[in-house]
């Protein structure tokens, strides 16, 4: 894995989960499995080097896992491996790097109450949105903004969102027209987004 490139491995839930139709949280399975095919792809295969089936690598990557104190995963054998996962408008994704990372994305929908603007958006945001010639997108791209802020940091909804730390980097990107996604970093970084086919076996 290179310094100061995050890979973010992206996917469609619908695609990647087809064996998985009677799970209820067909989400998180799918962010897995991108976290699983990125560890693959950067070196990291031999974390699993006894499983090449789905489910059991699945099993195995669980088994890997630990939280931090406010929840954020993390593999505790491998401190050096960073990673974060989101899921939003029928797709999932997971951003792998050295350095610590927060990602987030969001499916564009009408904003629900300009009381929800003004809790979670300061003055300048609030004018940026009010100012935009697309209000909604602007407040879901700076949405996004935040939460990768928020779990970059592995704080979760402890910090208030008007008055976040910046981060030392962020890039916006979108999967589609409608779906905003950022990713926020400690340091100053190059975005790589990888879509990978399900159907391609791991090995």
């Amino acid at each position: 894995m290179k310094r100061g490139i995050i890979y973010l491995y992206a996917g469609k839930i619908e695609e990647w989960t087809k064996d998985w139709k009677e799970e209820k949280n067909r989400e998180s399975i799918c962010g897995r499995l991108l976290l699983l095919r990125g560890l693959q792809e950067l070196g990291y295969d031999q974390l699993f080097p006894q499983n090449k089936d789905p489910e059991q690598l699945l099993e195995a990557l669980a088994a890997s896992l630990e939280k931090g104190p406010y929840g954020k995963p993390y593999l505790a054998e491998y401190p050096e491996i960073h990673f974060n996962i989101s899921h939003s408008g029928g797709w999932a994704v997971c951003a792998l790097a050295s350095m610590p990372c927060g990602v987030d994305i969001q499916e564009r929908r009408p904003i629900r109450s300009r009381r929800m603007v003004e809790r979670t958006m300061n003055a300048r945001e609030q004018r940026q949105i009010l100012e935009a010639e697309d209000g909604t997108g602007e407040f879901i791209k700076l949405w996004t903004y935040k939460e990768s802020c928020i779990k970059l940091s592995g704080e979760g909804l402890h910090q208030d969102m008007k008055t976040l730390k910046p981060p030392g980097c962020h890039q916006f990107f979108w999967l589609e027209k409608n779906l905003a996604g950022c990713v926020a970093g400690e340091e100053p970084f190059i975005l790589e987004i990888r879509r990978g086919s399900p159907k391609t076996p791991f090995h």
